[in-house]
């Protein structure tokens, strides 16, 4: 029986155990001497975000149904918290949907 596959096995952990010792390292640095923030960085993340109008309803015009759903669309995702499930979302859309004609 040849004791290769076992001596990889130990090298392997023990590169693992230096890697896992070295990183807890620098993680103890960083936690103890965190990066100064970068204040573009924050200013450009930190902007507020500005309420979405409700598209209102569709009224059956087709000419003005690709407008619409793309206000649609973009009130669903900046709304994405709102809804428990694609459920709620369809309902919420075809709720809007006031004539039988659609694009």
């Amino acid at each position: 029986m040849s004791l290769q596959p076992q001596t990889d096995v130990n090298a392997l952990l023990h590169n693992m155990c230096a890697q896992i010792l070295a990183l807890t390292t620098q993680l103890a640095k960083l936690q103890a001497n965190p990066p100064a923030a970068n204040p573009s960085v924050e200013k450009k993340f930190n902007n507020k975000v500005e309420d979405v109008a409700d598209p209102s309803a569709f009224e059956g015009d087709r000419a003005q149904f690709a407008e619409w759903w793309i206000k649609l669309q973009i009130w669903v995702k900046a709304n994405w918290d709102v809804f428990a499930d694609d459920f709620d979302v369809a309902t919420a859309v075809l709720s809007r949907l006031k004539k039988p004609v659609a694009g």
